[in-house]
């Protein structure tokens, strides 16, 4: 496992937090990828005394994903994904993240049950393991009931798998002693009626506390004992490494309502009575979310928001309700009771709607309340949360104490929301740890909250979060001597040794929920919201490679305090240095972690200043020399690029590579890569008559003087300089198509004059030189803006990247992409004379962040029967020139974009020229600009 073994200070500090309000610093971190991989790791453990954590996607919120020991963190090698015949059973591995899975049951109008808040994040390994469930999951559809089958590794690296026979059988040989003792454990349960009650009704609602004791209730044969007994056992018990879920039915027909009400009473009576006492549904109310109005009041400037705001009052909660069917017919007789319903118990504004957009936007606020709540703390301080539930008849009562209880312990910040239909409440507050008695205060609060919640009201002091490090020394309380017993026999049957996540779940210490607490010290204005949740991690083309957004932050923030405190020089001195290749080299800057995160938290940003206060005067004055001397460079880059192309025609393909990866190890990578893929491209336009053949003439750039309609076009330097690969379509370069296109289309055009260097200045801001990047641009969009008449002039570019970062400097000329200026003014006036069977699409990282995706699809729609949007990819970590001299974030980043393409599908497209090339050379198919498969379909057919 060479290379995916980590134990330097800066990767171990990396992989310390998850999105709890712990820190553990791990001994070591290694990526697990196959069963045999975790048996060595777990080999290798036990000969040096270290504890064993597996690791899926960190959003663990009670500390369950954080050691000092081993950090197991699943690698690729987990990712299968097998849908069964007619869609009734699907087949995962624990690194598929729920929200994948989802997506591909889609089209069956079908899901797995448990649908966690975090599911665009979290990952099915987890979700097992934590017996997660969420907004719409309740009691009977959580991975417990929904479970079909399990694979797993215990810790003498046995293999079960729970759906094979011959398995089974085997290991009722192998370890009929273990199964002895389950055997002894169900009977002595099933021999004590007060326990088999007690047990019963802990899981009549949602419950994560302590081991799933119901597996000793609900089955008789051992065997099904152990592998119910494994989920929620939060990595304690042994490795999953399979699970086959029985599907559950998403109704196509969905109406949804933000519903205000004038006090939480009401909201709690009507919620009462939506419950319909605790039995789950999959037609009528699936959902209804209960928030706070002090909860709200952190999202309310928000825009889906708006409509609301005049029905608010100081102490008014709202609910999020769906309702869902499977015909329309259905729907609007189920809306109708629901309006009813809620007219009786005085909801001050009902309505509801279909509309799919705004049903997403609304659930999107509430799955981003841990983090968008948690970004309202004080700076400096850490996020608590916790997750509790109540019989779902005294839910009115239990949301006025639990308002009680937060307040008396001087949490007053905190925020309150969940998933009511399930007398499921949420609740986060902050506190910083670093000031004393903080830790002394959420003691005395934790206490509180154990009597109120597990004594006075019978409920769960966690319901669907797991019992992690927060809740293990309450497990007792909660549950009672004689279970709390059960569970460490349990424990010590699995796992004697203790090597699995010791002191998660079970622990003797009564003060470990408030030791390790997380410190998160101000470092910077820009990502000091950050509450390390990690939903930005999926965006990432360098997650897993080398840090993440979160990483990055986590890291920054502890040389901050290391800085501020002087406490550690060495340590300090070395984390500084060994940032630079993982944390800023490494950073695609594409700030695609920003969309992903619920408040927007930009870390490119972080990482561009980072870079621009390590430039010295030598790299500024050269940043300084290029900027002066742009044309001369674009000319050298394009010739570099035709030389290449050049000697591929005369030395072998394969023997340039070697070449030129041989300079490179020799210069420290300070010699660009040449791939395959990177061919020359046609350099600047110029001016010919505008009715000649594009692909006889070169450019046409009309005179305008026709009286037809004008635009501005500027070609970006990236497509001047990188044209398009090979391809079977006789394809024009980007520039060319354009051009094409705008005659086609019947535009005179204006291209500015001397093109030969000029720039956005994109590439200067990326790379940490801002003022170059102002001067450079800024001039360009001076220029732009004068030949676009002040603005009367549609710009238009064709280049995301430039589009978006032209907008960013003042001037007349809105500049426009060429998606969106294709889409609105050109493809009405062409017509379609041939189309693809299919062509797959890329979103570039500056599409997405200017929300092209639906215009980038309909162009490809317009061009081919069927497109497949590139599920694998986000920033294909080409990102400018990295993809020159950082070739190993590119091909992560597209690793799995093979998988994307299907059959039949001979091209692709993007609107950067140079994502398009990172992706020709790993997708298996040349990837074209979006004006260039547009020509081809439009173009007259001889």
């Amino acid at each position: 496992m060479r290379g995916r073994t980590h134990t330097d200070p800066l990767m171990t500090y990396a992989w310390s937090g998850d999105a709890s309000s712990y820190r553990l610093i791990p001994a070591v971190v290694v990526f697990v990828n196959s069963e045999d991989e975790v048996r060595a790791v777990m080999a290798a453990a036990r000969a040096e005394g270290l504890p064993i954590t597996f690791r899926a996607a960190g959003t663990s919120l009670s500390g369950q994903a954080v050691t000092d020991g081993v950090l197991a963190v699943l690698g690729d090698g987990w990712r299968k994904l097998e849908i069964h015949p007619g869609a009734g059973q699907i087949t995962l591995g624990p690194a598929v993240i729920v929200a994948q899975a989802n997506a591909a049951l889609k089209k069956f109008d079908r899901k797995i049950g448990p649908d966690p808040a975090s599911q665009a994040t979290c990952k099915i390994g987890g979700v097992v393991n934590n017996n997660s469930s969420g907004m719409c999951c309740g009691v009977a559809q959580n991975t417990y009931y929904t479970m079909a089958r399990l694979r797993i590794v215990l810790t003498d690296g046995t293999m079960l798998d729970s759906g094979e026979a011959a398995s089974r059988e085997a290991f009722r040989v192998s370890h009929a002693a273990m199964l002895e003792g389950l055997q002894q454990l169900h009977h002595a349960v099933m021999e004590d009626p007060d326990l088999v009650t007690l047990i019963r009704k802990k899981y009549r609602i949602k419950n994560t506390v302590g081991y799933s004791l119901n597996a000793l209730v609900d089955y008789h044969d051992p065997l099904d004992i152990l592998i119910h007994l494994m989920v929620g056992s939060e990595g304690t018990l042994g490795f999953v490494s399979e699970v086959t879920y029985n599907t559950v039915p998403e109704h196509p027909f969905k109406s949804t309502a933000l519903v205000p009400f004038p006090d939480p009473q009401a909201a709690g009576r009507a919620i009462i009575e939506m419950a319909n006492g605790g039995v789950q549904v999959t037609t009528g109310v699936t959902a209804a979310e209960y928030i706070e109005r002090r909860a709200l009041a952190t999202v309310e400037h928000l825009a889906p928001m708006a409509p609301l705001l005049p029905w608010l009052t100081d102490n008014s909660p709202a609910v999020l309700i769906d309702v869902t069917a499977p015909d329309l017919a259905t729907l609007h007789s189920e809306v109708a009771k629901a309006e009813a319903l809620l007219a009786r118990h005085g909801a001050t504004h009902v309505d509801f709607s279909t509309d799919e957009a705004r049903s997403h936007a609304l659930w999107d606020i509430r799955k981003g309340f841990f983090a968008s709540g948690g970004a309202a703390r004080p700076k400096g301080t850490s996020m608590l949360t916790e997750d509790v539930a109540a019989p779902i008849e005294r839910l009115a009562e239990f949301v006025a104490d639990m308002r009680a209880l937060l307040d008396g312990h001087g949490y007053q910040d905190a925020i309150i929301f969940g998933h009511a239909l399930a007398g499921n409440l949420h609740f986060q507050m902050s506190d910083d740890f670093s000031k004393p008695g903080s830790a002394e205060k959420f003691d005395s609060f934790s206490k509180a909250l154990s009597d109120l919640v597990s004594v006075q009201y019978g409920g769960s002091l966690k319901a669907e979060h797991g019992t992690g490090r927060a809740i293990a020394p309450f497990v007792e309380a909660e549950w009672g001597a004689k279970a709390y017993g059960l569970m460490w026999r349990i424990k010590q049957l699995f796992d004697p040794e203790g090597l699995l996540n010791p002191g998660v779940l079970l622990n003797a210490d009564d003060k470990v929920h408030i030791k390790n607490l997380k410190v998160m010290p101000p470092a910077d204005e820009l990502v000091d919201l950050c509450i390390e949740c990690g939903f930005c991690e999926p965006a990432c083309p360098s997650h897993q490679m080398t840090l993440s957004p979160r990483q990055r932050i986590a890291v920054t923030r502890e040389r901050e305090r290391l800085r501020a405190s002087g406490e550690d020089p060495v340590r300090l001195k070395r984390l500084d240095e060994d940032f630079q290749y993982p944390g800023l080299d490494t950073c695609a800057v594409c700030n695609l972690c920003s969309i992903r995160c619920p408040v927007g938290i930009e870390t490119g940003t972080m990482i561009i200043g980072q870079r621009e206060r390590r430039r010295g005067s030598m790299a500024r004055g050269v940043a300084g020399f290029v900027a002066d001397h742009r044309g001369a460079v674009e000319t050298i880059v394009r010739g570099g690029v035709g030389l290449a192309d050049l000697s591929r025609a005369i030395v072998p393909a394969a023997a340039v590579e070697v070449i030129t990866e041989t300079a490179r190890r020799l210069t420290g990578q300070r010699v660009p890569r040449v791939s395959r893929a990177l061919v020359q491209g046609p350099g600047a336009p110029q001016v010919v008559p505008s009715r000649q053949d594009p692909r006889k003439t070169g450019f046409p750039v009309p005179i305008t003087q026709s009286g037809r309609q004008s635009v501005v076009y500027f070609p970006s330097c990236a497509t001047r300089m990188f044209g398009a690969p090979e391809s079977q379509h006789d394809l024009l370069a980007t520039p060319d198509a354009m051009l094409a296109l705008l005659q086609r289309a019947e535009f005179d055009v204006v291209v500015p004059e001397n093109l030969n260097g000029q720039c956005c200045g994109q590439p200067f801001q990326s790379k940490g030189f801002p003022q170059q990047a102002a001067e450079v641009g800024g001039a360009l969009k001076k220029q732009l803006s004068a030949l676009s008449n002040a603005g009367r002039l549609s710009v238009v570019t064709d280049a995301s990247t430039c589009a978006k970062h032209l907008r960013e400097f003042p001037g007349d000329a809105p500049v426009l992409d060429s998606s969106q200026f294709l889409l609105s003014q050109v493809l009405p006036r062409l017509t379609i004379t041939q189309k693809l069977p299919v062509v797959a699409v890329h979103h570039n990282c500056s599409a997405q962040r200017l929300a092209e995706q639906p215009m980038t699809e309909a162009i490809a729609r317009a061009c081919a029967d069927e497109i497949a949007v590139l599920a694998s990819v986000t920033c294909c970590g080409y990102a400018g020139d990295k993809g020159l001299f950082l070739p190993e974030l590119n091909a992560h980043a597209t690793r799995f974009v093979k998988q994307d393409i299907p059959a039949g599908c001979t091209l692709g497209v993007s609107t950067v020229s140079t994502c398009a090339s990172g992706l020709s050379e790993h997708a298996g198919v040349p990837f074209v600009g979006l004006a260039s498969l547009l020509e081809w379909a439009s173009r007259p057919l001889e």
